[in-house]
């Protein structure tokens, strides 16, 4: 027979395969179209309405095994299937379209139905299901296609009966529906499951037998529709359902092509019996519908021995792979039967046990009372009972395990044999044994630690206290088991909270509470203790409560060490004044009263003038004691909404309240005229000293606290910097401070700029003055950037440089920008360009060096590499500058004097350099046609060059009058606007590179042509 056939969907999460959509909409078309011509031709009478009708069933179970959104092309392909069948058997088109429409609504309802009622495609796997899938695939679908068809009938022929036409129709379609449909969703898997030759042979000889016997029956008796069923019904109960459906499908189309009488046979009938065409299918639905019921419930029967088979096996292996030994012992006490997991137990095999006493495998000490347990077990009736007891083990020693034992018993309740389960429960007795010692070092523990400890059950009852906390609180165990914590542990705080409290809210939350800061504990003797305390939930294993646990800790003489460690944390240890992190908290408190008042206050920074003086001379001990007198001698000057700190060294901070900038400018001059008058004996010797003060207003429009102190530093260093004994106050608008300060941020700009390289090069060309077409080398001018990425020029930045030595690590970055990183791209461009050195790298041997490593590497010619120095470096460092200079110019370079003029002394500088061009000072050269003495003064400056064998280079030409009046004078070379704007180096070897790449093709190109 065929094998046995697994539905989709039958597991839960299987998902169905959907076909092809092109494919199944031509299998649609294909097939719909055929059974719709056959039924009408072969399964109707003289063309009239068809016994069975098998072409709908096709349609809806290509429906319902795809997505909705493949529906509209599966419609459309019916739609031509059954329109053009109709066609060609003759139908009008006009009806055609009709019975169309018909269809679709039976087919539309019908899929729609099943993908909702039958999503799991489980149909046959029960009689709920069948009965469920049976309604909305046969029993209502063909309401709907019956309904519509008579009602187009019935527009057309007034003569038809509707309730003869509307049985016949809905009983055809159902009829195929019932026998098709189901074949239809069945055949894919069939298919994929299909069995051996046997199977298919057995199933095409029933099939032949039921057929043939089928076709004598209906020719040769008169209305034999019991018989068939009863063959029917033979052929359900032997073959599969997918089989039993076939068949009972083909069976049904043989009755129905013999009743149809369109085999041309005749049909035999009883005398004075005469069944109309409706009739006829109704018998034949009823010789079918008991072999098709005995298909699907013997189907379902086979499922549930299937499953029952399984439930066997699956119970079997759970026995056998259950974590619990099992044992089937005879009542007299010899062991049946064992699963895997007793023999893992105690280390045996199966055939090992099997046979032996169960006395053999208790422990020899527990035989006795093993052996009194079996009898009270048999004396009791065989009752169930659990005991723990200890085996023998196969390597002999014991382990522990849990036997639960019960009785077997036949239907008339005679007992056959004992069951029993036994647990490995050997892991928890270890545990138990553990959980004693750990139980006794806790105690231990408890009784050793110096951390009181109190446990109280879920009513805040003590039930324990350990030696700490009796010596703590004065109360001794026996007397506090009990007594609400409380009373036994008395404890005060700042808040208002009670230790009860707390307890209950440690309960209530289940959450671990923490005491407050500055709690005290009060003994029952009377003595205070600092402490700190906790409460924390204690519960079971599964979370249930069974009190709290409070763990005191004395913290007294941490308290005390804290207060001291605070005390100097905040304040200067050698004039007590507070030191520099107590003022800041000052100045925030003071300007939190601006911002939320608008108040103005005043902050000042005070230092020493000659205290270094007196600090070398006299030593450190003199130092201390005059800041000491410094100290006491500013406190009192104060007033008392002021404050005062000793910021560090000689430096004092100084705050005003409720002062502006003209009142504190007027305090701190009185401050620093007593001060200049204090005079300090020591050794015999006296020392005066003085004080120059910073000032700056705290206001609404400055308030950062990061702002303040350094405007007041800066003011405090612009003081010392004007005239010692001064005070300065830092003006936003103007002062020399504020100037101080730009400086200062300048620095720290440039500092940023120096970490993050944000630099970078132009170059502009300096040519003959005779043509400026013809560029004579090039100078490379630096540029930055600040944080914001804004472009900033050599005139903002540069002095800031200078004055913080910010210089040499500029200079570094333009010669290992130009000589290393871009050395190649410049060499391979042809460039000749110049370099600006500072008066700081001139002068540090490390740059010298470096420069000199970096020139000997370098793939760029020497002669192309030029240096320009100012006068003042030449000047500031005249002795390293003589040596560095020949040296360079030894190598090859060549080296230019830049804005040569504007010293006082430049010509007698000139005898002790060899030069190579001499920059005229672009002051002088600007106004050359306005101003005679510059015109002088420029010509002068050449003539000498030339003597001295020297080139002049014009600066700042920026216009053709310019550039026509300097090559009258004869200057060689001139650089200015008018020659030429700097652009970005990158760009320019960019340029370079592209316009080489393309001499190169060029090139090439006519290689190839030639």
């Amino acid at each position: 027979m065929l094998p046995a056939f697994q539905y989709p969907g039958y597991k839960h999460n299987e998902k169905v395969s959907v076909p092809v959509l092109w494919e199944s909409a031509l299998a649609l078309t294909l097939l719909s179209a055929a059974l719709i011509v056959f039924s009408k031709t072969a399964l109707s009478e003289d063309g009239g309405a068809a016994f069975l009708w098998l072409g709908d069933a096709v349609a809806v179970a290509y429906l319902y095994r795809h997505p909705v959104r493949h529906w509209p092309v599966l419609f459309t392909s019916f739609f031509a299937a059954s329109f053009f069948a109709g066609l060609w058997l003759g139908v009008k088109w006009e009806m055609a379209a009709k019975y169309t429409i018909g269809s679709l609504a039976e087919i539309l309802l019908a899929a729609a139905l099943l993908r909702r009622f039958c999503p799991r495609h489980d149909y046959f796997m029960g009689v709920k299901q069948w009965m469920r899938f049976l309604a909305v695939s046969t029993l209502i679908p063909p309401l709907a296609s019956a309904s519509v068809g008579c009602y187009f009938v019935m527009q057309n022929n007034n003569e038809v009966v509707f309730r003869e036409l509307f049985t016949l129709w809905y009983t055809a379609d159902a009829m195929g529906m019932l026998i098709l449909l189901p074949i239809m969703l069945l055949v894919e898997d069939a298919m994929e499951t299909r069995g051996g030759w046997q199977d298919w042979a057995e199933f095409a000889l029933v099939t032949v037998a039921v057929t043939a016997l089928a076709w004598m029956l209906l020719e040769y008796k008169a209305y034999p529709f019991v018989f068939i069923s009863l063959v029917l019904l033979g052929a359900a109960t032997r073959l599969s359902l997918f089989a039993s459906l076939l068949v009972i499908c083909i069976a049904s189309i043989t009755m129905a092509m013999h009743l149809s009488s369109s085999t041309g046979l005749p049909q035999p009938a009883p005398a004075g019996l005469e069944l109309s065409q409706v009739q006829l299918v109704i018998a034949t639905f009823a010789a079918v519908i008991p072999a098709y019921l005995v298909a699907v419930f013997t189907n379902i029967e086979r499922r549930r021995n299937e499953r029952s088979v399984e439930m066997e096996s699956s119970f079997r292996a759970a026995v056998e792979e259950s974590r619990l030994g099992i044992l089937r012992v005879s009542l007299e006490g010899r062991i049946l039967q064992v699963n895997r997991s007793f023999c893992e137990f105690l280390g045996y095999a199966a055939d090992e046990i099997v046979g032996r006493s169960v006395l053999e495998l208790t422990y020899r000490d527990d035989w006795d009372s093993s052996r009194d347990l079996l009898e009270r077990f048999a004396a009791n009736g065989g009752q169930p009972f659990s005991v723990e007891k200890r085996y023998q083990h196969r390597d002999g020693h014991a382990v522990w395990g849990e036997l639960r034992v019960s009785v077997a018993r036949s239907l008339r309740g005679e007992p056959l044999y004992m069951l029993s389960q036994v647990e490995d429960i050997d892991w928890r007795k270890r545990s138990e044994a553990s959980l004693l010692e750990a139980k006794e070092r806790l105690q231990v523990t408890l009784a050793s630690i110096t951390d009181a400890v109190i446990s109280t059950d879920e009513k805040q009852r003590v039930n324990y206290i350990n030696p700490m906390a009796e010596s703590l609180t004065g109360w001794p165990q026996r007397e506090a088991l009990g007594r609400p914590v409380d009373e036994v542990c008395n404890i005060s705080s700042g808040s208002s909270d009670t230790l009860g409290g707390a307890v209950a809210e440690c309960l209530a939350q289940s959450q671990l509470i923490h005491g407050g800061e500055g709690a005290t504990l009060h003994s029952r003797g009377g003595r205070r203790y600092d402490i700190t305390w906790s409460v924390s939930p204690l519960r079971k294993q599964r979370g249930e409560l069974l009190g709290a646990v409070l763990v005191i800790q004395d913290v007294s003489e941490q308290r005390e060490l804290i207060r001291q460690l605070s005390y100097k944390a905040s304040h200067d240890g050698l004039t007590g004044l507070p030191n520099r992190d107590a003022f800041k908290g000052e100045l925030e408190s003071a300007i939190d009263d601006v911002n939320e008042r608008g108040t103005r206050h005043a902050l000042v920074f005070l230092d020493l003038d000659r205290f270094k003086v007196i600090n070398d001379s006299a030593g450190h001990v003199a130092g201390d004691g005059l800041l000491r007198e410094i100290s006491q001698s500013l406190s009192g000057q104060l007033l008392k909404s002021d404050s005062i700190a000793r910021l560090g060294g000689d430096e004092f901070g100084l705050l005003f309240r409720h002062c502006d900038r003209a009142r504190a400018k007027e305090r701190c001059e009185a401050i620093l005229r007593n001060i200049g008058l204090m005079r300090f004996p020591w050794n015999n010797r006296v020392y005066d000293v003085g004080a120059s003060a910073g000032i700056t207003e705290i206001s609404p429009d400055n308030n950062h606290l990061g702002d303040l102190l350094s405007q007041a530093d800066v003011a405090c260093f612009s003081a010392k910097r004007l005239r010692r004994g001064t005070a300065v106050s830092y003006d936003m608008e103007k002062s020399a401070a504020v100037d101080q300060h730009r400086e200062i941020l300048m620095a720290s700009v440039i500092r940023d700029a120096i970490d993050n390289s944000r630099f970078s090069l132009d170059m502009q060309p300096i040519a003959d003055a005779s043509n400026t077409s013809r560029v004579s080398h090039y100078e490379l001018l630096l540029r930055m950037y600040d944080e914001k990425g804004k472009l900033l020029m050599p005139d903002a930045f540069v002095p800031a440089a200078e004055r913080y030595g910010l210089m040499l690590p500029i200079d570094r970055w333009v010669v290992d920008e130009t000589l290393v990183k871009h050395a190649g791209a410049i060499a391979e461009a042809g460039f000749s360009f110049a370099l600006n050195i500072s008066a700081d790298a001139l002068g540090d041997a490390g740059f010298q060096v470096h420069l000199l490593e970096v020139l000997d590497r370098t793939p760029i010619p020497r002669e192309r590499i030029s240096f320009e120095i100012t006068e003042t470096a030449m000047v500031t460092h005249m002795e390293s500058a003589s040596r560095f200079v020949a040296g360079l110019r030894k190598l090859g370079c060549r080296i230019a004097l830049d804005d040569f003029g504007n010293g006082l002394s430049s010509f007698s500088y000139l005898k002790s350099f060899t030069i190579d061009y001499i920059k005229i000072d672009g002051s002088f050269v600007r106004q050359v046609e306005e101003n005679f003495v510059d015109l002088i003064i420029v010509e002068s400056i050449h003539q000498v060059a030339q003597r001295l064998g020297a080139r002049t280079v014009a600066e700042f030409v920026e216009d053709e009058a310019t550039l026509q009046r300097m090559a009258a004078l004869g200057v060689n070379l001139v650089q200015g606007y008018y020659i030429g704007h700097p652009r970005p180096l990158q760009k320019a070897l960019s340029e370079a590179e592209s316009l080489a790449g393309g001499q190169v093709e060029a090139e090439a190109l006519s290689e190839g042509t030639a």
